[in-house]
């Protein structure tokens, strides 16, 4: 299997994903199919995407950015910094210099924290990867975060997310809730059914503290039911207390019937499910790394490439088994050297572009 081959099936699924992804929440991406109905789409790991593989295609990375600046104020900032932490998708430096142009363009104040640049590089590097044109002219905004591209000029031409569309549930709970915790709780609640407040805050990103406060003020309006308190039990001397059981009984849920009025959509049926994807999509960085220092070394050893790739994947493995993707993408399967790595090259893009 060639390095070259496995990263390029990878990179195209990836950007076909991205492109799918902004599509619906409003880009102007001409001829680009929509995300899928049943997937809800996560702006937060789609931005944060961007900024490795949108380096890519600068028709992309310019769409993108021109959401952002129309309508970045849907884009949940302490979210964001926690996906990013937590699991290490993203460049930090891009993010950067895409937040300085949003807080320049819309004069959101939000994105003043992540646009101070990270430090001063004495050359600028190319921004747009693969082949595209530097200009003698560059924009000044990505300069002084070290990166070297033409003149930014933006189309402006982005929509707002349309309600009508289920993968847009998310930003669509935030333009009612507000872009707050209380919008990722209900999400969470309608596309995935009763949780408990740990599970709810695995999901989300955000600490479990953050999350059971407004839990339990929203189960004060009764259209969010909170699990019963567990009855203390006084043990007598010399008796053995009951085993408390933590399961379903613990578990805050909604009646979904009672939200019905926000499915303003013919597919799916019901509400779209939300599927977490920053392990998957970091364990796509880390590979793309591996992968991209083999091919231009020409010297790598297939047993030398397994090594590198397996290590790089163990760095994701707990958020991996967390949402799911261990069995999905089999690595219960005692395999080995070049077995493991021609398994992970098949599995990884179909993954991909199932999303």
């Amino acid at each position: 299997m060639s390095p070259s081959n496995f990263n390029e099936d990878l990179r195209a699924g990836l950007l076909d994903w991205l492109w799918r992804g902004w599509s619906s929440l409003g880009v102007a991406g001409t001829g680009s199919a929509s995300a899928r109905a049943d997937h809800v789409v996560d702006v937060e790991t789609l931005l944060l995407a961007t900024t490795v593989w949108g380096r890519r295609e600068p028709r992309l990375f310019d769409e993108a950015l021109d959401w952002l600046c129309l309508h970045g104020s849907l884009v949940h900032m302490q979210r964001l910094k926690n996906l990013h932490k937590q699991s290490g998708l993203g460049d930090a430096a891009v993010l950067g210099a895409m937040a300085d142009v949003a807080q320049r363009q819309s004069s959101q104040v939000k994105w003043k924290a992540l646009a101070a640049p990270t430090g001063s590089k004495r050359t600028l590097e190319p921004l747009f990867i693969g082949g595209a044109s530097l200009t003698a002219v560059s924009d000044p905004v990505f300069a002084a975060h070290g990166f070297q591209r033409g003149r930014l000029e933006l189309r402006q031409m982005s929509r707002a997310p349309s309600p009508g569309i289920a993968a847009n549930l998310w930003l669509k709970l935030r333009c009612l809730f507000g872009t707050s915790t209380r919008a990722e709780i209900m999400l969470h609640l309608l596309t995935t059914g009763p949780m408990t407040a740990a599970r709810l805050a695995r999901l989300s990103g955000f600490t479990q503290r953050s999350v059971l406060l407004p839990l339990r003020e929203m189960a004060l309006s009764g259209h969010v039911i909170e699990p019963p308190l567990p009855q203390r039990e006084r043990v007598l001397p010399g008796k053995t207390p009951a085993k408390r059981h933590r399961g379903p009984s613990l578990a805050y849920s909604i009646r979904a019937d009672e939200w019905s009025f926000l499915r303003t959509w013919k597919n799916p049926v019901g509400f779209p499910k939300y599927v977490p994807v920053t392990a998957l999509l970091a364990v796509c960085q880390s590979l793309d790394g591996v992968l991209a220092a083999a091919d231009d070394l020409k010297g790598y050893a297939s047993a030398t490439l397994a090594i590198r790739c397996r290590e790089a994947m163990k760095k994701h493995a707990t958020q991996l088994h967390q949402q799911g993707w261990s069995d999905e993408m089999g690595l219960h399967q005692r395999l080995t050297g070049q077995q493991w790595l021609e398994h992970i090259a098949q599995k990884l893009p179909l993954l991909i572009r199932s999303l």
